[in-house]
């Protein structure tokens, strides 16, 4: 039995998308032509790969292990390419795209990366911000191959890495005077001020919540003056118009990478691990400079 691969492409364009219209259209195809592709696909392996209702598409367990085995046959043959076709054995090439949220993505992960991605022109990587919240179905939806929380999502499929702990603190203007009982955080969503609360030994205040839309909006708003924050120190360095508000316990929360289990991982994808879990800690636990 062999594999089709205008089948594979069909089903790799719709486990990606979990959309046969969309699915159809980046293939360049009619969406009933996606469909027949993908139902001789279910017939040739003897198992269904999707389950269709009227509101959502869901990849099936036995769809995950195809969609994996097609990342690694995609991965293999990138590798195998880039090799015969390259004078320099040991430069990288190929496309990885990274999730993480706004407090690390610019301050930890892209310096982190960087004289990977200066040593291999030939490397694509896209970074991705999105909120914490926002980060896992992109992982399933295998929209990201790499994304970065400040959990560990608990999974037989997916494989691990520590890259450190960002602790918190309080930080207020030391310039303008700065409301006690007003909050500054991303948005809603964004749980940073009610965990840290939570882990104090006293019972938390009473606060308020203002919404500056991302990380750096709610630097610039406790610089002004708006509110109080709650904010990682890794961000605060240099930064002369800002103070630690002192009398709070210290917090901290792991910085975890996480990717799908594969049989097979490119040079690129163990370079991106072997980068981001031994220079993430050096940005993650930089001291604090006595201007904040």
């Amino acid at each position: 039995m062999s594999l089709s691969s205008l089948q594979l492409d069909a089903f790799v364009a719709t486990a990606k998308s979990l959309n046969f219209s969309r699915a159809a259209e980046s293939l360049f195809i009619t969406q009933s032509a996606l469909s027949q592709r993908i139902k001789n696909l279910e017939l040739t392996i003897g198992a269904t790969l999707f389950i269709r209702d009227p509101s959502q598409i869901k990849i099936t367990e036995t769809g995950e292990k195809l969609l994996r085995f097609c990342k690694t046959k995609d991965a293999m043959e990138d590798e195998l390419l880039f090799n015969l076709t390259s004078n320099d054995s040991h430069e990288l090439a190929g496309i990885v795209r990274i999730g993480a949220f706004s407090s690390i993505l610019r301050s930890v992960i892209i310096p982190s990366l960087s004289s990977l991605l200066r040593q291999n022109s030939r490397v694509q990587c896209d970074f991705i911000h999105e909120e914490t919240s926002g980060l896992p179905p992109l992982l399933e939806r295998s929209e990201c191959d790499f994304i970065i929380l400040d959990y560990a999502l608990e999974s037989t499929s997916i494989e691990k890495h520590l890259l450190g702990y960002e602790e918190y603190i309080v930080i207020e203007s030391s310039k303008y005077p700065c409301p006690e009982n007003i909050y500054l955080d991303n948005s809603p969503a964004d749980t940073a001020t009610e965990h840290f609360f939570a882990a104090q030994d006293n019972s938390p205040p009473q606060y308020k919540r203002r919404f500056m839309g991302e990380t750096y909006g709610i630097i610039a708003g406790v610089e002004s003056g708006l509110g109080r924050s709650v904010m990682p120190v890794h961000l605060l360095t240099g930064r002369p118009l800002l103070k630690k508000v002192e009398g709070f316990a210290p917090y901290k929360r792991e910085i975890t990478l996480h990717l799908k289990k594969q049989s097979y991982y490119s040079e690129l994808y163990k370079q991106v691990i072997k980068h981001l879990t031994a220079n993430c800690k050096v940005y993650l636990e930089k001291p604090i400079k006595s201007d904040i």
